[in-house]
């Protein structure tokens, strides 16, 4: 009997994680929507498909250290639509991912930034890559 109360009282403790993570990627959302000039005009939260495959490509870049991308190459690049990814933050904010048009999250730059001094613009080909560091350099690259 101590044993299943011990298991329900991990359970118990397990759903009540989720639930505040949940809340404060929820919070960082709001915050977001509010912070960014006419956000749902321009932009949306990816789903969880597009969250795997962002992940994915994410997990092929090379970083100098968390946040810091060492980009190899410079290719400049057309960008259409693409992902908006944090690279510096809370767990909350790496969870996070805004889908819309590169000319939309440029011009929005100033607003992102404070949210993440480092940012990856990641093209919806899954190929090519913008890294903005805290200075503001802008660096296209591409998965090699």
């Amino acid at each position: 009997m101590d044993h299943e109360r011990k298991e329900l009282l991990a359970q118990k403790k397990a759903q009540l994680k989720k639930r505040q993570k949940r809340a404060e990627i929820q919070q960082y959302k709001d915050r977001l929507t509010k912070s960014i000039e006419h956000f749902s005009q321009k932009y949306r939260y990816v789903d969880e498909a597009e969250a795997l495959k962002i992940e994915a490509f994410i997990s092929k870049l090379n970083f100098e250290q968390p946040g810091q991308l060492a980009v190899q190459e410079v290719c400049p690049y057309p960008h259409g639509n693409v992902y908006l990814c944090f690279l510096m933050g809370t767990d909350a904010l790496f969870q996070i991912y805004v889908f819309g048009k590169y000319s939309d999250i440029m011009s929005d730059h100033d607003a992102w930034e404070v949210f993440s001094p480092y940012l990856l613009l990641v093209d919806e080909d899954f190929i090519h890559y913008t890294y903005i560091n805290d200075n503001g350099e802008v660096m296209e690259s591409q998965v090699s």
